[in-house]
This record gives structure tokens, C-alpha cells and sequence, in this order.
């Protein structure tokens, strides 16, 4: 049973292996990756994978009415600039380039899903810091 603050994530298109890759990347970030709309009440998140123009009215339409609040995020093929371009107009919050580095994927996820209360206070380094006006004899 997932926590009910456990980021969710939604892909719509895409394949079993896209969404094993997905699954793993989002696992990493403590997001939770749903493999229906109808499990995906509300996700956080919605993921959707484009490979020509032509669907993206509509796969872009769907996304917003299964997630009206949550951002999302559009993966297109390798650099396709026009798809880019088109998804960004359409109201998409970002985009993946797919065939970029995964830590590309790491950076568009956690600049727009909402840190884990139990994340927000690891630094870099690992380390909680040290609250101020603590003394450490």
C-alpha cells in the first residue's frame, strides 16, 4: 500500500519498456509511477509520450482531465523542436528529449513535482544540518 504522500505519477502512451525505465527514475525520486488512468485518481504528475504531433491535442487534453492541477510533462522524440514547441503552446509544463541523459529526466521531474516532506531536509551531502543555536561538545 502506497503512502498517501507518495508522489503519483501517470504515463499515457508509451510502451512496457518506457514504462519500466519511467518507473525506475520516478522510484528513485520517491514518485509512484500508476500504470492506468483509472488507478492514477488525480496523479500528481502526468507523463505523456508523443511520437508524432498529431495525437497531441488530445493526449494533452486528456492529461489535463485526469490531473487539472498537476503539471504535465510532454516526452517527445530525440530534439524534435516543433513538437517542443507545439506541446509548450498547448500548456504542457515541460518537455524530455528522449534519448537524453536520464539526469536531464532527474532535473525537468524535481523542478516541477513537490519535494517529499521526508526529503526537503537532506543536504547535498546527505547530511541533516545542524539546527541553529545547537552546540555539538
Amino acid at each position: 500500500m502506497k503512502s498517501s504522500s507518495t508522489a503519483r505519477a501517470l504515463l499515457l502512451g508509451g510502451d512496457a519498456s518506457l514504462g519500466s525505465l519511467l518507473e525506475d527514475v520516478l522510484a528513485e525520486l520517491g514518485i509512484a509511477l500508476e500504470s492506468s488512468a483509472a488507478a492514477a485518481d488525480r496523479p500528481d504528475l502526468v507523463l505523456v509520450h508523443v511520437e508524432r504531433g498529431e495525437s497531441l491535442p488530445c493526449q494533452l487534453k486528456l492529461a489535463r482531465e485526469l490531473s487539472a492541477q498537476g503539471p504535465v510533462i510532454v516526452l517527445v522524440p530525440f530534439a524534435d523542436e516543433r513538437l517542443v514547441g507545439l506541446a509548450l503552446r498547448l500548456g504542457a509544463r515541460d518537455c524530455f528529449a528522449m534519448g537524453s541523459p536520464l539526469d536531464e529526466l532527474r532535473r525537468v521531474l524535481m523542478a516541477h513535482v513537490p519535494v517529499q516532506p521526508s526529503l526537503a531536509f537532506i543536504s547535498p551531502g546527505g547530511a541533516v544540518p545542524p539546527s541553529p543555536g545547537s552546540t555539538h561538545d
